[in-house]
């Protein structure tokens, strides 16, 4: 199948050398265009490939759907301190009443009852979903 190739479709998961994906949330996908670069830049290696292919006068390749790394990229040790980061950890419910229903986030004490609005609580774990109720 050579057919016209998208560019917004056929993405590549990139997986590390050790074959765990560089990230779950979102997962590491790259664009067939960035995923061939890294192929002739020999930076990593093809584990699967999709049935369309791209040509040009002299040279065809199947697009890649999976490539793995050729060198080691540790994962990062703290997660980044985003507003979806502290929903996933709290379970997409509020940490006062249990409720899922219309979430937002404050400070472990919320500001309304009293809690500090900057400087020490401002860390992720000082950080808990809750809902407008409890706000």
């Amino acid at each position: 199948m050579n057919a016209h190739v998208s560019p917004s479709g056929f993405p590549a998961l990139v997986l590390n050398a050790d074959f765990r994906p560089l990230s779950n949330y979102p997962l590491s996908l790259w664009s067939w265009q960035d995923a061939i670069k890294a192929v002739f830049l020999e930076r990593v290696n093809i584990v699967a490939n999709y049935d369309r292919a791209v040509r040009s006068p002299s040279f065809e390749m199947k697009l890649p759907s999976v490539v793995s790394l050729k060198t080691y990229v540790k994962p990062s040790t703290h997660p980044a301190f985003t507003r979806f980061n502290v929903f996933l950890r709290d379970r997409f419910s509020c940490q006062f009443c249990g409720t899922r229903d219309d979430l937002t986030f404050d400070h472990l004490i919320p500001r309304s009852r009293g809690g500090t609005p900057r400087g020490a609580m401002s860390s992720p774990p000082a950080r808990r979903a809750i809902c407008a109720r409890a706000t």
